[in-house]
This record gives C-alpha cells, structure tokens and sequence, in this order.
C-alpha cells in the first residue's frame, strides 16, 4: 500500500498540449484560487485506490482517511502489514505520486473549472477509471526501477 496527499487546485495545473503553429493556446484561470485535499491510498497487488477528500490538510482528516484504509483493506490484511517510513517527498519510492501526477495531467490540467465541486468531480472521474484496474497503472507501475518488484 503507498499512501500519500496531494492539493488539486482550480486554478488549472497547466501541462503540454497540443496546437496548431503559431496558435498559442489560452487557459482562463479564477481570480481566487481555491483547493481541496485528497488522502490516498493504492493497493500495489491490484490498483484498488482509497481516497478521501478535504478541504484543507490536517491530522483529523490524515485520521479520517486511515479509517477508510482500515476499512477497505489493512483489517483483512493486518497478517501481511509491514510500515516503512519514507522521506516526506520521494516519487522514485512512493508509487502514488505517480497517480497524482497522472491525474493531475490527465483529468485536471489545463481546465478552469467553474466550481471546486467541478475539479473534485473531475478527479474523482479519473479516480474511478482506473481504481481496482491495475493493468491501466502502467503509468505507475511499469517502470525501469520497480524491474523484480513483483505483486504478491
């Protein structure tokens, strides 16, 4: 299990795209930025992603998404756990920061949604095309550095 948070903003992520020469693309943005949280979890053996979502982070909703987890998973694993601590920013060790860069390049960029209700739908729809999927998680997954890696 990798878990990790992320903040999707309205104001739009913006990523390549593409456009014709000499056609400079335009992505409105909001006068005020807004944000919400999202506590996430992903099952290295089968893809299943548990998130919950917030409006700002803290230790009560960090609780509140570990419930969620224990719910979903840890309660008919807790034979199979094994916590490691991992530097408080590292991809190249934390899968999940895989699926938040995806879904942010996928699902939310270069969008000016018209309410945080609009970018949290968004995300969620993205959430869900590839939750429990994990043969659509190459993205996470197929990587030269997880070569020997293997899901239990």
């Amino acid at each position: 299990m990798f878990q990790d948070e992320v903040e999707i903003h309205r104001h739009p992520t913006l990523t390549r795209r593409w456009s014709p020469v000499g056609l400079q693309p335009e992505v409105p943005a909001p006068g005020q930025n807004e944000k919400q949280v999202v506590y996430g979890g992903v099952d290295y053996k089968t893809g299943k992603i548990t998130h919950t979502i917030a409006d700002r982070k803290s230790g009560t909703h960090f609780i509140t998404f570990l419930i969620a987890l224990v719910a979903a998973w840890l309660a008919a694993h807790r034979d199979q756990i094994e916590v490691y601590r991992l530097p408080p920013y590292c991809p190249s060790l934390n899968l999940i920061e895989r699926l938040w860069g995806h879904l942010k390049r996928t699902f939310i960029a270069n969008v000016l949604f018209e309410t945080i209700d609009d970018l949290v739908a968004a995300f969620k729809k993205g959430v869900g095309q590839v939750n429990g999927r994990r043969a659509k998680m190459g993205f996470m997954f197929d990587h030269d550095d997880l070569i020997g890696i293997k899901a239990a």
